[in-house]
């Protein structure tokens, strides 16, 4: 393949990408109900073209044949995609309130203090999801099909990592949540107890801590991190969706952040995860943009969460209190990975062809059994593809080797220090991380089980 062919392959491939990643951020941000998918992909047939993809592979191209050969597989995909997003924004929650939309359910759940009332709209958020779930897994079928056509593997060595992981963090979530749980909301974890999904989400908010958690906090923790470490705010868009439709939390969508606000403890590591997966991505067109970078650069960020010393001084918080503080992001955070790593098996033995009921039952049981809390089989279209669960693991693996190699280098306070600023600079404009061996998942996931039981 000449070099010219090659440069206009990869100019029409960052087109697509960056014309999907736009609608999808639409229907993210509830602006576009209905988006259209499909009508993006005949005018840049090459990106995602199977006789793109053998030349590709004879060539040895490896990089752009995979991301010729996903484009491909959501391209066929892409009338299901389309199906279940329409669901999605259309789906009614008859709650304990009356009816609402499926986003604004999803939002009140965690916040709702009442157990009666918080069980009543989990029930009804997983009968509509019903609709929305059926075009998901049609949509994950096709795509594994395709992804298989093309020659595109599964990622074992992720599912094993995402089992040591589970396997290095077992005792102290076990421990935490138990403790945590008859605390704060009287009951047990599962199967002895009956502690759900929906009770898990509300324990993790922890609402007590609302008053330190408060959004102006938030913005200056943001503003001085970034000027800290020398991060450019400005190369990243960072939009606040008003539409009772847009989806709760923040996102990266290539270079630009979303972010609805959950309120309190919950928006501070998800927005610095964003933030830097978006930072890494911004200044490399999409198929330049390296797969570990971006995730291990917010998980790096989020990381900051856990350091005592930044925690402290971004709340005003007195020595006695960062902890307990400490122990309730870092449970917050395990839930997220521990969710991941249990529903990454799943989603990988769906690439090998698991499908229907029981897809959703070995999504329930996995994740019920990793988390102690009983959990939703329909919910499993919504861990329907490997790539992102993969991600959310390698960057929490990579982020906190870094974040050891950081504190070995710069001292402590390594995001105060001016040549932590310059080491950033150098890797995000290189656009990848040091070479060198992978971060090991149980190494990391070890390290967050002693820091939470020291709690700093």
């Amino acid at each position: 393949m000449e070099s010219d062919e090659r440069e206009s392959l990869a100019g029409t491939l960052d087109a697509l990408v960056a014309a999907l990643e736009a609608e999808r951020a639409r229907h993210l941000a509830g602006l576009e109900p209905e988006p259209a998918l499909g009508r993006l992909f005949p005018p840049r047939g090459a990106a995602a073209h199977p006789e793109m993809l053998a030349r590709l592979r004879a060539a040895g191209e490896a990089g752009l044949f995979a991301r010729v050969g996903a484009l491909r597989a959501e391209w066929h995909a892409a009338e299901h995609e389309e199906a279940w997003r329409a669901a999605e924004a259309a789906a009614a929650v008859a709650g304990p309130d009356g009816p609402t939309g499926l986003a604004a359910a999803e939002l009140a759940l965690s916040r709702e203090p009442d157990r009666g009332r918080r069980l009543a709209l989990a029930g009804a958020v997983a009968l509509a999801l019903e609709g929305p779930a059926r075009h998901r897994e049609a949509a994950a079928e096709v795509r594994v099909r395709l992804r298989a056509e093309s020659g595109l593997s599964p990622d074992w060595g992720a599912v094993v990592e995402g089992d040591q992981l589970l396997a290095a963090t077992d005792d102290a979530w076990l421990d935490l949540v138990g403790f945590t749980a008859r605390r704060d909301l009287d009951l047990a974890p599962a199967p002895r107890g009956d502690l759900t999904r929906a009770d898990l989400l509300h324990l993790v908010a922890f609402p007590a801590l609302d008053g330190l958690f408060r959004r102006p906090a938030l913005d200056a923790a943001v503003r001085a991190t970034a000027a800290d470490l020398g991060l450019d705010l400005e190369r990243v868009r960072v939009d606040e969706p008003t539409s009772a439709a847009a989806w709760p939390g923040a996102r990266a969508v290539g270079g630009r952040v979303l972010f609805r606000a959950r309120g309190g403890l919950a928006d501070w590591p998800t927005l610095l995860d964003a933030l830097g997966r978006a930072l890494a991505a911004a200044p490399h067109p999409p198929h330049r943009r390296d797969a570990t970078l971006g995730p291990a650069l917010g998980g790096l960020l989020a990381g900051l969460c856990l350091e005592p010393a930044w925690l402290a001084g971004r709340l005003e918080l007195p020595r006695r209190q960062v902890a307990e503080v400490m122990r309730a992001l870092g449970l917050a955070r395990l839930l997220h990975l521990r969710a991941a790593a249990a529903a990454l098996r799943v989603a990988t033995e769906v690439e090998r062809g698991l499908s229907g009921q029981a897809w959703r039952e070995a999504h329930r049981e996995a994740l019920s059994a990793a988390l102690h809390a009983t959990w939703d089989g329909v919910r499993a279209a919504r861990d329907d593809e490997a790539g992102p669960l993969a991600a959310t693991l390698r960057g929490f693996t990579e982020g906190e080797r870094w974040r050891v190699a950081l504190r070995e280098r710069f001292d402590e306070d390594w995001w105060r220090n001016p040549r932590t600023a310059e080491h950033l600079a150098g890797l995000v404009a290189a656009g990848r991380l040091p070479e060198g061996e992978p971060a090991r998942a149980v190494e990391a996931g070890a390290g967050l089980a002693r820091l939470l039981e020291r709690g700093g």
